[in-house]
């Protein structure tokens, strides 16, 4: 839709101070809703290219997959290399109340095995897992997930994703990782 540069351009205009993302209740598809994705959790920062390569890690995309950020980054709107960032996380999710899925998230879960997750860790597997839907990935996954706080300190032949699974055979490590982390470890599960 050619809004990329506009993006950027903008942004370079209209400086701001302070950018607040809801990511409490996402979706995987949609703003208007229709499969929900609960992460429980609020982004700020001062950066609104860092926040915006940040939140797209988060939902399992590369950021050169939207040109707008690394335009802005070009233009001097903000910096968006997130090794180099410090990133505080405060007041962890912890067994917060869950949603119920939509048929959307029901499909994609029946390739997880969750005990007690926070809602950021599984919300951040939803979207890798909706991510390797999208690049026909999906079907190739034959091994079940484990996430969850119920699964440490237990030694799992399977796969695992977050700190809480560290005694899977194969795991991700992370509090909660990122869906870009979670799709690259998944896809070289397969």
């Amino acid at each position: 839709m050619r809004l990329h540069k506009p993006i950027a351009y903008l942004n370079k205009i209209i400086k701001s101070n302070l950018i607040i993302v809801d990511g409490i209740m996402g979706d995987l598809n949609f703003e208007e809703g229709g499969n929900p994705v609960q992460m429980n959790r609020v982004i700020a920062g001062k950066d609104p290219v860092l926040i915006d390569a940040y939140v797209a890690e988060l939902m399992g995309f590369d950021i050169s997959e939207i040109p707008y950020i690394e335009i802005a980054s070009q233009i001097g709107v903000g910096n968006g290399q997130i090794e180099a960032a410090n990133i505080n996380e405060l007041n962890k999710d912890s067994l917060g109340s869950k949603i119920k899925f939509t048929r959307k998230i029901e499909g994609l879960a029946k390739h997880v095995v969750e005990k007690d997750a926070c809602s950021a860790c599984y919300g951040s597997l939803i979207h890798a897992l909706n991510r390797m839907d999208e690049n026909g990935q999906l079907d190739r996954l034959h091994d079940s997930i484990h996430i969850g706080q119920g699964y440490e300190k237990q030694e799992i032949n399977g796969i695992g994703i977050g700190v809480c699974t560290k005694g899977c055979k194969k795991n991700l490590m992370g509090c909660p990782p990122k869906a870009k982390d979670i799709l690259y470890f998944l896809e070289t599960q397969i």
